[in-house]
């Protein structure tokens, strides 16, 4: 009368086959919550940009140079602003625009986990001239 189930080695080998396919399972899920938080931070990256460069977007006066400043204690703020020529350079013309024209660069820098992340945004903005 022979026996029928399984052998030792049947069994172990299941064990290993399954016990490698939940590593996978569970490495891809926290693959994806490390990808959600990293949305998450992008999302609230761009929603500060997008209202500082608002606030830059309704001063009346606009100056070069550099500022920071920051939301919250994870998420802080650098603008640069210059001024860009609209006409090119080393022509002599006649012609003077009647507006400025000046480059708006904003990076948020936020703290994710051990390491530093960033998003710089940029955008230009005319002033009348004499309004500067």
């Amino acid at each position: 009368m022979r026996n029928r189930g399984f052998t030792l080695i049947e069994v172990v080998v299941a064990m290993a086959i399954l016990g490698v396919g939940l590593i996978v399972i569970i490495e891809l899920f926290s693959g994806g919550l490390r990808l959600g938080r990293a949305s998450e931070e992008y999302t609230k990256a761009v929603g500060f940009a997008r209202m500082k460069m608002e606030e830059i977007a309704l001063r009346e006066h606009m100056e070069e140079g550099n500022e920071e400043g920051e939301f919250d204690r994870d998420f802080r703020w650098q603008v640069g602003v210059r001024k860009v020529g609209i006409l090119p350079e080393g022509k002599s013309l006649e012609f003077e625009p009647p507006v400025e024209l000046y480059q708006v660069k904003v990076d948020i820098i936020w703290k994710s986990g051990s390491r530093e992340r960033s998003a710089g945004f940029e955008s230009y903005k005319t002033v009348p001239v004499g309004g500067s």
